[in-house]
């Protein structure tokens, strides 16, 4: 009987901390870091802020864990596109839809916060893990994608595949500031998502010459 108790309290605690996590990645990523208190999560959440701490030690390291759980989830979702489409362009087209589809604000909140807000050893871990979970994976595919022939030859363009990484995401980072997809139904946003993931692999495979 105690067994059961203690399982049902470790249950409660684990989708306490979950729902924390879940509110807590909402308020950052659409007020910010700054604007965000440790009072206004737990009032949204329903609880107190010392509960709040059973969870959590302070608001960084809650911030911390939203960034991670983004980095991770976009991390495996890379991995699923790479091992799924052989084509470059498939495999930009599918990342273009998931950026889309999930990270209306992540991104450039995330990227303001990580400069303002985050001392320098989180900075650098923060950035650490941006590398692994975008940076990474899109230099890969790109390499891939010259050795196969499927893209020119990057020397003669004067540039690499790290470069073209950064320019690929610094392009997909553009399309998500402006793109207005929180304000559309769902059919609307899948439409305008596979709209704009075209547009990006055209840019990118044919450029804006006649």
């Amino acid at each position: 009987m105690a067994k059961t108790r203690n399982n049902h309290s470790e249950d409660s605690s684990l989708e306490t901390k979950q729902n924390i996590f879940e509110i807590s990645r909402s308020l950052f990523m659409t007020y910010g870091y700054r604007s965000v208190s440790t009072r206004q999560i737990a009032q949204a959440c329903g609880i107190t802020q010392p509960a709040l701490y059973h969870h959590f030690g302070n608001k960084q390291e809650i911030y911390i864990e939203v960034v991670k759980e983004i980095m991770n989830r976009t991390k495996f979702q890379m991995i699923q596109i790479k091992e799924q489409y052989m084509a470059f362009k498939d495999r930009i087209y599918h990342i273009a839809i998931y950026m889309l589809m999930n990270h209306q604000e992540d991104l450039s909140q995330m990227f303001h916060d990580l400069k303002h807000e985050m001392n320098e050893e989180t900075q650098q871990l923060l950035r650490q893990w941006w590398f692994d979970s975008y940076f990474l994976p899109v230099v890969e595919m790109i390499a891939e994608a010259e050795k196969g022939g499927q893209i020119r030859e990057l020397a003669k363009l004067d540039t690499n595949p790290k470069e073209m990484s950064f320019f690929v995401l610094d392009l997909l980072k553009s399309l998500l500031q402006f793109s207005g997809l929180n304000n559309l139904k769902e059919e609307e946003k899948e439409a305008e998502a596979q709209r704009k993931a075209k547009l990006i692999v055209s840019i990118i495979l044919n450029g804006l010459g006649s």
